[in-house]
């Protein structure tokens, strides 16, 4: 079941989140990316350049030179992600060309996998482009893999066990921290959705079922309320009271200070009636300036005790407008229902009770027919 407390730690989560998604977040997030992926051409291009592969240092001065201006453009365009598109067509090519040159020791060809499950992740209102980057990089992936398993066929063969092991682990720890980053990025979007999905949830049922101004159960969520107290009282074969209040002369106190002062009134007294009530009560804006509220497994005059002790907490209650204090007071009906009664019949006893509290005085509960 849902509770209050998932409710809050969804939340917090969802916070956290658009928290760290905000453009400040995005904008450092973008930098880290491509200062990164600058270093690693850097120290590509000094591997290259030392072992005397000299087109693939040159291709790298080029790599050097396009993440540079990915740095210097981050904080000059507003559509960034531009620069991953671009990016990725960089990748791309820069594994298909490393592997033209020094074959698949070094395993350059991981980067066209390790793409794949990026471009889908990422923010992109351009819902095709991951699909033809993961076509592209998968028939590159399985021509060159087959065609230059054969080191010979490279236009280098790297001999060196030293060098190819230093590109393979290079291009290895490159690999794991993108697989981390794109399941690290999977999981908190996934959780941040469920949460989103859980929340507007738990609010499209809030709205449905709370009156927005007194934050009380509204007539709707209050009847099916109703009718689980019913049921239980017929499975355990207890009683229950219900109590239907009604604000004295509130007409009076609309027409006299307004109608905004007058929703003030109301939402201090639905919290008067809330806090004045057992743990295990219902309580429901039932209407206008009416009240309703429900207590199971109890009898008359415990509902009776309750709506004496609102009655006398409303009474109390000075309420400011400006430079004027007034007093507002309750009448109340309350009546017992039983495993034989229909719950309709127990709110109309109640009602009818209330409208004889009315007649007679006001200010005070009455319980009798």
């Amino acid at each position: 079941m849902y509770d209050e407390t998932q409710y809050k730690n969804d939340l917090l989560f969802i916070e956290k989140i658009e928290g760290i998604t905000s453009n400040r977040f995005e904008f450092y997030a973008y930098i880290v990316g491509q200062t990164a992926c600058l270093a690693a051409h850097v120290l590509y291009l000094i591997l290259f350049a030392m072992n005397g592969i000299r087109g693939m240092a040159i291709f790298n001065i080029f790599s050097v030179l396009f993440y540079l201006a990915g740095v210097f453009l981050v904080p000059r365009l507003k559509e960034r992600i531009i620069i991953v598109y671009a990016s990725v067509i960089e990748i791309i090519i820069h594994a298909s060309v490393a592997t033209l040159f020094v074959g698949c020791k070094a395993d350059f060809l991981m980067f066209l996998l390790m793409i794949i499950p990026l471009v889908f992740l990422m923010p992109n209102s351009n819902k095709t482009f991951p699909f033809v980057i993961m076509a592209v990089s998968l028939i590159l992936y399985g021509i060159l893999r087959i065609y230059y398993n054969d080191s010979s066929r490279a236009i280098y063969d790297i001999d060196s066990k030293t060098l190819s092991t230093a590109f393979y682990f290079i291009n290895l720890v490159i690999g794991v921290f993108v697989l981390v980053f794109v399941t690290t990025i999977y999981y908190h979007t996934n959780k941040y959705t469920e949460s989103m999905l859980r929340v507007q949830n738990e609010q499209l049922r809030l709205l449905a079922s709370v009156d927005p101004l007194t934050k009380l159960s509204n007539r709707r969520a209050m009847n099916k309320a109703l009718d689980e107290i019913h049921a239980a009282c017929r499975e355990d074969k207890d009683k229950y009271v219900i109590g239907i209040g009604d604000i004295d002369d509130f007409k009076r106190v609309n027409d006299s200070y307004g109608h905004d002062f007058g929703d003030i009134v109301l939402s201090t007294i639905a919290e008067i009636i809330k806090s004045s009530l057992p743990a295990n009560s219902e309580v429901a804006r039932w209407g206008g300036e009416e009240f309703l509220f429900a207590i199971p497994a109890s009898e008359l005059m415990d509902g009776a005790e309750v709506a004496d002790k609102i009655i006398r907490s409303v009474a109390s209650h000075k309420f400011t407008c400006g430079n004027r204090e007034f007093f507002v007071t309750m009448t109340f009906g309350v009546c017992e229902g039983g495993r034989s009664d229909d719950v309709d019949s127990v709110i109309s006893r109640a009602d009818k009770r209330l409208y004889k509290g009315k007649n007679s005085g006001k200010n005070h509960t009455e319980y009798t027919d």
